[in-house]
């Protein structure tokens, strides 16, 4: 189970600055945030302290980002420490996103204030939700956390506002390692500065992290350094890891033409769950997190790290954000996600990571996922809102984009146009051009109308606003494969999947698999390895049971079948000359 998370932001131009810098840069700074991980408080929290100028005001409003990922309580974690500076009063309103600072009308205001952990113990084993990894977390040697979860802005700014925004991360004496994320390079042990001039929203839509639990390398390809870290035990070797990530973001820069990128920052951290991988794309910074048997032989490791990565150009260097409001951007996703997994795909067959058969078969999963989604006519406006929680509603929108993906490259080839390749090419933009642009599927859509006619726009209106079912024909995936339908063994899990979220077993099906396997209502889940919608691998439950803890496997089908779609080679496609131009235009 794979699951992803979006947001945009408005980019500009990045100055780094080293330590020594930090004297002589301090007092220029419009907004400074100096933030260092506490290790030794109980719960383990990020000191912060914030300076920006009171421009003749007596109270300035802070506000935490209300939502973010799916998560809607960062506030929660949000303390005043006492005493303030002096001349400072920090009070919080009835919104505890909303804090009020009152102050002195002139000079420079220096408010304190906390940052909980969301975790007691992060390197503790346990299974960690999707929004716990989007979270402040404090290891025993490790910090990290996103700007959204810790970054205030002042309101008065609000987002179009632009300066000088500085941050300074320092660390205890005991506990100095590399300082990362978005805007660090991961070679400054003790403390690091940065200043970016541009909006707030360069600091919230960014990762950072330190502390020597971090294992850093950096990669320098022909296009732009990488930098690749990862923390906690993991099966997947670190060398294995960056040789992997190198690979692709090669591979990814040559087809969109990047002949230099910036440094771009790949992360990977566990979440020790079994089998469910993810991340999310912030400035400059691949965050993913993954399942204790996540590397080479697991079916999402290359998908995983290619889709992140790919979020860079799709959809940041195609325009600018739709919306802001997370529930509405929702209904775009078709083309910043949909568009994401169809390329994740291809390239990761162009690049030679995956041959004919390994594409045809993750292809073949993702359109019987489609096929048999409960959401499947589900209309976007129902989806958005639950775009998070409901994993078969919000995985509809990917797949419809993938599938329009393909409809519109084999329109457009009819046509005698190069394809969906070059048309995308065509539309890129530099990143701080982009974001200032139309919204990227508005852009997308436009183009896509100029050689297509009212095609493209008609099927978004029905086929992902409306819901209706999208034709899944031979021909749909390109010149190298053969789409059928056949009767395939029905996937069934066999309990309520609302059993995840409260680690209780509910809704055990009376002599389905897993209740044959031993599964029982009320039983205590302590973690589970579940390949979604794959009847040749079996759903592994730990459960615990009065006798102690015990391990229940069962393959996840019942007897029955249904009709679902099949993608398979087409015999002699590996030598065929419209197949080898495929792959690779």
């Amino acid at each position: 189970m794979t699951s992803f998370v979006r947001a945009f932001a408005t980019l500009a131009i990045v100055l780094l600055l080293t330590a020594s810098a930090q004297a002589q840069t301090q007092a220029d700074c419009d907004l400074h945030y100096r933030i260092k991980p506490r290790y030794d408080s109980t719960p383990r929290r990020l000191d912060v302290e914030f300076s920006f100028a009171a421009e003749g005001r007596r109270e300035t409003w802070l506000r935490l980002q209300a939502g973010w990922a799916g998560i809607n309580d960062y506030g929660a974690s949000f303390s005043a420490p006492d005493p303030q500076p002096a001349g400072i009063e920090l009070r919080p309103s009835d919104n505890t996103h909303r804090w009020k600072v009152e102050h002195k009308a002139d000079g420079q205001v220096r408010v304190a204030f906390q940052i909980r952990a969301a975790l007691a113990d992060p390197d503790d084993g346990k299974v960690q939700q999707q929004d716990q990894l989007y979270r402040t977390q404090i290891g025993a040697d490790w910090f990290q956390f996103f700007g959204y979860g810790a970054l205030p802005s002042v309101e008065n700014w609000g987002d179009n506002r632009q300066g000088l925004m500085c941050v300074t991360l320092e660390q205890p004496p005991a506990n100095q390692g590399p300082l990362l994320g978005s805007h660090f390079s991961g070679s400054v042990q003790a403390r690091a500065d940065v200043q970016l001039q541009g909006t707030h929203a360069l600091l919230r839509h960014a990762f950072y992290a330190g502390g020597p639990g971090w294992r850093v390398s950096e990669k320098q390809l022909a296009s732009g350094p990488v930098v690749v870290a990862s923390r906690g035990v993991m099966k997947l070797d670190d060398r294995v890891f960056a040789d992997q990530v190198a690979g692709l973001l090669d591979a990814h820069r040559r087809f969109w033409g990047d002949k230099l990128a910036p440094r771009q920052t790949v992360v990977l951290t566990p979440n020790y769950s079994q089998g469910n991988n993810g991340g999310t794309l912030v400035h400059q910074a691949a965050v993913l997190h993954a399942s204790k048997d996540f590397g080479p032989g697991n079916d999402s490791f290359e998908f995983l790290i290619g889709h992140e990565n790919l979020h860079q150009w799709l959809p940041h260097r195609l325009g600018g954000p739709a919306t802001r409001e997370e529930g509405k951007a929702a209904l775009h996703y078709w083309m910043s996600e949909g568009f994401t997994d169809y390329y994740t795909h291809r390239l990761l067959l162009a690049s030679g990571l995956w041959d004919l058969e390994r594409y045809a078969s993750q292809v073949t999963r993702a359109l019987r996922g489609y096929w048999r989604s409960p959401a499947r006519n589900a209309t976007a406006a129902s989806i958005a809102p639950r775009f998070f929680s409901d994993r078969d509603a919000g995985r509809q929108m990917y797949s419809r984009g993938e599938i329009l993906a393909m409809r519109w490259d084999r329109a457009l080839r009819k046509q005698g146009h190069a394809g969906l390749d070059v048309l995308l090419r065509g539309q890129l933009l530099p990143l701080e051009q982009a974001a200032k642009a139309e919204p990227a599927h508005e852009r997308v859509l436009l183009a896509l109308s100029k050689q297509l006619g009212p095609m493209a726009a008609d099927d978004v209106r029905t086929h992902v606003d409306e819901g209706r079912d999208l034709e899944l024909d031979d021909g749909l995936a390109g010149p190298c494969f053969a789409l059928s339908w056949n009767e395939v063994p029905r996937w069934v899990l066999g309990f309520g999947q609302a059993s995840f979220a409260s680690y209780t077993a509910t809704d055990v099906v009376v002599d389905g698999p897993a209740y044959r396997a031993g599964l029982r209502d009320g039983m205590s889940l302590m973690g589970w390895s579940i390949y979604g919608n794959d009847t040749g691998k079996e759903v592994v439950l730990k459960v615990k049971a009065e006798e102690g803890p015990r391990e229940l496997r069962y393959l996840p089908v019942d007897g029955r079948t249904e009709r679902l779609p099949t993608l398979s080679v087409r015999p002699n496609a590996a030598t065929e000359a419209s197949c080898q131009a495929w792959i690779r235009r």
